[in-house]
């Protein structure tokens, strides 16, 4: 057995047990997550392809207890909370056979344990290990298809400068989804009303509010999608990178409180916050304007000032 299984198996799936989540449940989590290890640790060789996916966990994990290296900790966001650990303490709890979410010191028990095990790995042998794998690779073939995206993180998680230019990527048409539309969405909208949607995190579905939103921000002048950080809006790899390509092949702007994206263009902020977990923290930090670059600033006091 390999440190992998043996952590699905020995570790995850007996604490899943304890909460009551059901055993399809508890197998189809499993499951998601050996996708997600298995892909990432194929290329974590590739110091550029694994910073850049490692950096999606980078307001979330170096945060996290226990101790461990900043690799480890982000890899655990990235490949292990990022899954459907997110539906067991959401809205969506009945699909995992619940009758109440976990609490959120449950789920701090699950990523301290994921820490625990993975800081005692040798991860060069993982990554031999995994290499053999005939799964897909999910998150080299989301890059791929989502190029204008992938670009803009990859600057971001392999420099530690505040800002970088670089060649735009170039498309012969802005990256395309269905939007339908909900007349009756909540959002932030391009006149400046809030939104507020509550869903499983990690589905990928689009939901309505959130395609709402999407669209009147890529039809107003100067749009901008501004969330705290990433996981504030999706936990789903492959559903953020589809959305940051419909914003940037569109010429409009994705930021979070720590990370600026434009097409040909991003900053960031050198010191990240902690992603904030309510309305009151997350305000704080969009106030936090000092020493970001000039775009990043301004798109966050203009969010402010709505």
């Amino acid at each position: 057995m390999n440190a992998v299984t043996n952590y699905l198996e020995n570790v995850l799936a007996p604490m899943l047990r304890t909460y009551g989540v059901a055993e399809d449940f508890i197998n189809y989590t499993a499951k998601t997550i050996e996708l997600q290890i298995t892909s990432l640790l194929r290329n974590w060789d590739d110091v550029a392809f694994r910073k850049t996916v490692l950096l999606l966990g980078s307001e979330e994990g170096p945060f996290y207890d226990p101790a461990g290296k900043y690799d480890t900790k982000c890899f655990v966001v990235v490949a292990i909370r990022n899954s459907p650990i997110e539906t067991i303490q959401s809205e969506s709890y009945q699909r995992a056979g619940l009758s109440s979410a976990i609490s959120s010191r449950d789920v701090r028990a699950i990523t301290g344990s994921a820490i625990r095990y993975f800081n005692n790995q040798d991860f060069a042998k993982l990554c031999k290990e995994a290499k053999s794998s005939t799964a897909p690779d999910l998150y080299l073939e989301a890059g791929e298809k989502f190029p204008a995206a992938w670009a803009a993180l990859q600057k971001l998680g392999t420099t530690s400068a505040k800002v970088v230019e670089y060649q735009p990527i170039l498309t012969e048409t802005p990256y395309q989804m269905d939007m339908p539309v909900n007349a009756d969405g909540q959002g932030k909208t391009a006149n400046g009303d809030m939104v507020k949607s509550i869903f499983d995190a990690y589905v990928p579905e689009m939901d309505p509010e959130l395609m709402t939103l999407l669209k009147d921000i890529t039809s107003a002048p100067n749009g901008a999608l501004v969330v705290d950080s990433f996981k504030t809006l999706t936990r789903n790899f492959e559903k953020l990178l589809k959305i940051i390509e419909y914003i940037l092949t569109r010429g409009h702007v994705f930021a979070t409180a720590n990370y600026y994206l434009e097409n040909g263009h991003v900053e960031r902020r050198t010191q990240p916050l902690r992603a904030g977990h309510t309305v009151k923290e997350m305000q704080a930090h969009f106030m936090q304007t000092s020493g970001l670059g000039h775009r990043h600033a301004a798109v966050l006091r203009n969010l402010m000032s709505e």
